[in-house]
């Protein structure tokens, strides 16, 4: 082979080493640019559909349970002590506004938290076991704190257990009959409870 064909050879063998060098470098840069266009790319969208928001009502329009009686009695419990504590801040207040602050502290949507925080519910839970309870042990045992039922003939007594039993019909929704039954046998203790609540906020405002 000549000089110039060899010549010729090795030029085309160095371009053709370049040629595939710069074929393998293309694709190496190729093959890195599309990973790294994947990985920014953003994900797809899930198409499985959010869990939908539970359809139970809240806490505070649950109807009430069996249950809901010892919490009310906790409650109370719990209560009590805070108008005996506010009485106490009433007694030894310094100024009008210790006055007033202690007076306000024993009013029933002050110590609403108190109870709530025994009963281990929230607020508005505790608010509706509260009132809801309270009327129907009215309704249950209206010889406490209220009629004297002994001075009725028994005509007039029937007739007022059959308009406490409607009134309770009328209560199914918040308090269901299982509730009710449950705290027949306590309807009196209950009332008896609760009314000496009352009595201690009047008490300890000086009413």
């Amino acid at each position: 082979m000549t000089p110039d064909r060899l010549t010729r050879a090795a030029l085309c063998a160095a371009g053709a080493l370049l040629v595939a060098c710069g074929g393998k470098d293309a694709s190496r840069t190729d093959s890195a640019d599309s990973a790294a266009a994947a990985a920014e790319a953003p994900a797809p969208a899930d198409s499985t559909p959010a869990a939908s928001p539970s359809a139970a009502a809240e806490p505070a329009s649950t109807p009430l349970t069996p249950e809901d009686i010892g919490r009310w009695q906790k409650g109370m419990a719990a209560e009590l002590a805070a108008v005996h504590d506010a009485g106490s801040r009433l007694k030894s207040a310094k100024s009008g506004e210790d006055t007033l602050s202690a007076m306000m502290a024993m009013q029933e949507m002050n110590t609403a938290g108190a109870g709530a925080k025994a009963a281990g519910v929230d607020e508005d839970r505790y608010k509706l076991i509260r009132s809801s309870l309270a009327s129907v042990a009215g309704y249950l045992a209206p010889q406490i704190g209220g009629i004297d039922t002994t001075m009725l003939s028994p005509a007039q007594r029937e007739e007022m257990r059959k308009g406490n039993e409607a009134q309770l019909k009328q209560m199914e929704g918040t308090v269901p009959p299982a509730v009710v039954e449950a705290l027949r046998p306590r309807a009196a203790e209950l009332r008896k409870q609760s009314l000496e609540l009352a009595g201690a906020r009047l008490k300890a405002a000086g009413a």
